[in-house]
């Protein structure tokens, strides 16, 4: 059964697209089918699985037809049967992993949308056409809480929330806590569950990651991860050079934490999650 993943956080640079790069390709070595969606009008998934597709002003401003279809119509054509939805669909340069790209002309979406077609399960719909495709499907958000967000909380299945080890994250947190449940209470989803947050780019021997962990596990200590994951150079060689992770190097120590990461959020099926173990020389 396919699971429907969303990082969601309103700051930017706690590692939003670098937990779903990292995630996708992880599931993709355990031999799951992934779907990444870019919802983020940064387009730095689809610039990292080699995705992107530069437009030219006069197809963002609509007066061509653009390069490649890709969330952009998914929203303002309100698609929703499989075969629409599958033709925004692209494979990325890894194996295994497929993506829904954004692009610049995202910021036109909601101009180009009727008011009263701005419902927040344009996105659900879209997926649930395609989830039998797949068996993750990860949603990349931007740093908003906004009808984007509201869209990619409404179908998900699991909520993640990537922080900082500062003090300002915590605030952060409350509110995308707040804004889940009620978006949840406010349409019935009794579907869509807070898997837990994390914190990214530790240096695990600062004091200060050890009072920000006492803080979280005292105030939240059902929705705190006991993993963290580390300050890596190799993350944003990773990502300055565009090449997955496995093919970078094999000593990543985020690499690793993800690895853990994955295994505690318990959402592979018990042969994926052994499989996993043992890559890691834990079985």
């Amino acid at each position: 059964m396919c699971k429907v993943i969303s990082a969601v956080n309103n700051k930017g640079g706690v590692g939003k697209t670098t937990t779903i790069l990292l995630m996708a390709e992880l599931l993709a070595y355990l031999d799951q089918k992934v779907l990444v969606i870019d919802l983020d009008g940064q387009s730095n998934s689809s610039l990292a699985l080699h995705s992107y597709v530069e437009e030219s002003e006069a197809s963002i401003a609509g007066r061509v037809p653009p390069k490649q279809e890709n969330i952009f119509e998914l929203f303002v054509d309100r698609l929703r049967s499989h075969d629409e939805v599958m033709k925004l669909v692209y494979p990325t340069n890894i194996k295994g992993v497929s993506i829904i790209p954004s692009s610049k002309r995202f910021s036109k979406i909601e101009s180009c949308m009727s008011e009263c077609y701005k419902g927040p399960f344009i996105l659900a719909k879209a997926i649930k056409a395609i989830k039998d495709e797949f068996d993750f499907i990860l949603i990349d958000n931007a740093p908003a809480l906004d009808f984007f967000t509201t869209n990619s909380i409404a179908a998900s299945d699991y909520i993640i929330t990537p922080v900082r080890e500062d003090g300002f994250s915590r605030k952060g947190l409350k509110e995308i806590l707040d804004v889940v449940n009620e978006i949840k209470d406010e349409h019935d989803l009794d579907h869509v569950k807070f898997l837990g947050t994390f914190m990214t780019q530790v240096n695990p021997r600062t004091t200060m990651v050890k009072e920000r962990t006492l803080d979280y596990q005292k105030n939240i200590p059902d929705l705190l991860f006991h993993t963290y994951i580390r300050n890596d150079t190799k993350v944003a060689q990773m990502e300055s050079k565009f090449v997955p992770m496995l093919e970078h190097s094999l000593e990543s120590n985020a690499l690793f934490d993800y690895c853990h990461l994955l295994m505690e959020m318990e959402i592979l099926p018990d042969q994926v999650a052994q499989k996993l173990r043992c890559s890691i020389g834990e079985e």
